[in-house]
């Protein structure tokens, strides 16, 4: 399987700072084989791609510039929607099938630490070494702006598993 890291920061990320294929290392339940760069001329259309079908909807627009991401608010709705996500996955574990290895308690693990239930990882550091993530880090990050803040998007590579 393949996906994609992107390298993510409330402020401009300086190319010197970029992640490389070989700065950055796995997360919680994050696991990959190998990394790679992008074609060049493809991060719009994944930046794209990240608004329109990865985060939640309303709640990013992109900038004039096709690359910078701003956030419209929105994040106290998506919440509550995150909180009935979680209720939902533990209201389904009971005695039978609390100790089954990919029962009800795998699925309410993916659901905390992946909320937007996207493939890709997340790089939150804005310095060339990073820790992919999945998206609850970048939603605890979108949980601390205001409306109107931008999201810069530095590297963004490539993965296989």
């Amino acid at each position: 399987m393949h996906g994609i890291i992107f390298q993510i920061n409330t402020s401009p990320v300086d190319s010197d700072d970029y992640i490389g294929i070989d700065t950055v290392s796995e997360g919680e339940m994050a696991g990959f084989d190998y990394l790679y760069e992008t074609e060049e001329g493809e991060c719009s259309k994944l930046i794209h791609n990240l608004v329109e079908r990865i985060l939640p909807k309303v709640m990013f627009t992109l900038d004039a510039d096709n690359e910078t991401i701003v956030y419209q608010g929105g994040f106290e709705e998506w919440r509550k929607s995150y909180l009935d996500l979680i209720r939902t996955k533990t209201e389904a574990i009971d005695e039978g099938n609390i100790m089954k290895w990919i029962g009800p308690v795998y699925q309410l693990q993916k659901a905390i630490v992946n909320p937007l239930e996207s493939p890709d990882y997340f790089v939150l550091e804005s310095d060339s070494y990073g820790t992919a993530e999945r998206s609850r880090e970048l939603m605890l990050m979108v949980g601390k702006l205001e409306a109107g803040a931008k999201i810069y998007v530095g590297e963004i590579l490539g993965y296989h598993t």
